[in-house]
């Protein structure tokens, strides 16, 4: 029979620190750090604390081309006050805008969505045929993009101000679906299944692999990852500071304050776990903005029927964490159809074939992951991350869902 791929189980968290444990708070971490950046031109990194021989020193932040990753979209207009208008809409949805006065110069870009003023409206329909086009103008122009609307089917009507919501929404999309990051949600099968342990050992493992990663708490009853990941609380923000958020994250200003672990960013609850459970809304906010900014995010979404179907739809791949002593041959309601892979962990009785338990519930397998002391302590002490450091092991975790990985990059 074939060697199962082996992985680790979840971990015990530490007994969480009351919230006044921290020596500085969150914001004015933040704020000297983007103060050091401003003198030297260079990102002054938080201070890790060197604590144990564990302690490593803490990468160098990698250059990354964020207007290249960017979502962006055409604006057709010689008036210059709606071109002011739409690019303030275009600002808050996270989307950059590539304004074109002359209707030659906006063609090379049909694969594009097009944004089409009053006065290049009656243009559109022959020179566009078929592209993805937002009619737009003030009031007084409304029966004008009416008229060329008839004349291309398909297209849109934003009239503005009316329609600045939707148009801000529509855009938002586009932002959303922008950015090279792949996406990887973890979810419990059931209580007690190591999903948060699995999710930050996953995020080191894209971490030294090369990749600038971010791994994100979801899990709306969670006490923290901290704990885990450091044996002191981080300077930077947290989920409590962005409780009054609104509209969209500048993705370079959320990568400048997050704190990091061995290199990994991470958004958790830092000083006050459980005070604020973000909406989905601002979950979604913050992976619109990530996704323009990191090659890979992590997501520990806590167990299955509680995950937000906004975050859900964003991802790419999805791991159900089962303990083996709750799978069963039925189905896991939530977890049918694409991209799930199921990741049994726990002690596996002798003779028991992970593949037949997959087959049972009805998903293919991406793993087994027997639990170990060694992981235990480290999580206990606050330095889980740094146990990747042994190869093998490190191994083991980056070959977490690797077939159904591989399936995902032949299909694209």
């Amino acid at each position: 029979m074939e060697e199962q791929r082996r992985f680790v189980a979840g971990a015990p968290r530490r007994p969480q620190r009351g919230a006044g444990a921290t020596e500085y708070p969150a914001l004015r971490a933040a704020l000297q750090h983007l103060q050091a950046q401003d003198r030297t031109g260079v990102p002054d990194a938080f201070p890790e604390p060197r604590t144990g021989p564990w302690a490593e020193p803490r990468p160098e932040p990698r250059p990354v081309a964020r207007e290249s990753q960017s979502a962006h979209c055409i604006l057709l207009t010689r008036d210059a006050a709606l071109a002011q208008s739409i690019a303030l809409i275009a600002l808050g949805a996270g989307v950059q805008l590539v304004q074109c006065r002359e209707t030659e110069q906006a063609r090379t870009h049909r694969q594009e969505t097009i944004l089409v003023g009053h006065d290049c409206a009656g243009e559109a329909a022959s020179f566009f045929p078929g592209a993805r086009l937002v009619l737009t103008g003030v009031q007084e122009h409304q029966d004008v993009l009416w008229r060329a609307a008839a004349r291309s089917p398909g297209a849109r009507v934003a009239v503005l101000p009316q329609a600045a919501a939707w148009l801000g929404e529509y855009l938002g999309e586009l932002g959303l679906n922008g950015g090279a990051a792949r996406i990887t949600l973890l979810a419990g099968g059931c209580g007690g299944a190591g999903t948060s342990t699995l999710a930050a050992l996953l995020a080191a493992t894209h971490t030294l692999a090369g990749q600038r990663t971010l791994l994100i708490d979801a899990d709306r009853t969670s006490t923290g990852l901290w704990p885990m990941l450091r044996p002191r609380e981080p300077e930077g923000i947290g989920w409590e500071d962005l409780e009054h958020s609104r509209g969209a994250l500048a993705p370079g200003q959320l990568a400048e304050i997050l704190p990091l672990s061995q290199g990994s960013a991470v958004l958790s609850w830092v000083r006050q776990p459980g005070s604020f459970v973000p909406d989905e809304s601002l979950v979604v906010s913050v992976l619109a903005a990530s996704r323009r900014i990191y090659e890979h995010i992590v997501i520990d979404a806590g167990r299955l029927p509680a995950v937000l179907p906004g975050v859900l739809a964003l991802c790419g791949e999805r791991l159900l964490v089962m303990p083996t002593r709750c799978a069963s041959n039925r189905g896991i309601p939530g977890a049918a159809g694409a991209n799930w892979s199921v990741v049994f962990t726990g002690r596996l009785e002798a003779g028991t074939d992970t593949r037949a338990l997959a087959h049972g519930l009805g998903l293919p397998l991406g793993g087994y992951l027997p639990r170990l002391k060694p992981l235990e302590r480290a999580a206990a002490e606050g330095r889980l991350m740094g146990v990747l450091a042994r190869t093998a092991l490190r191994r083991r975790i980056a070959s977490l869902g690797a077939p159904e990985r591989a399936a995902l990059d032949r299909a694209a």
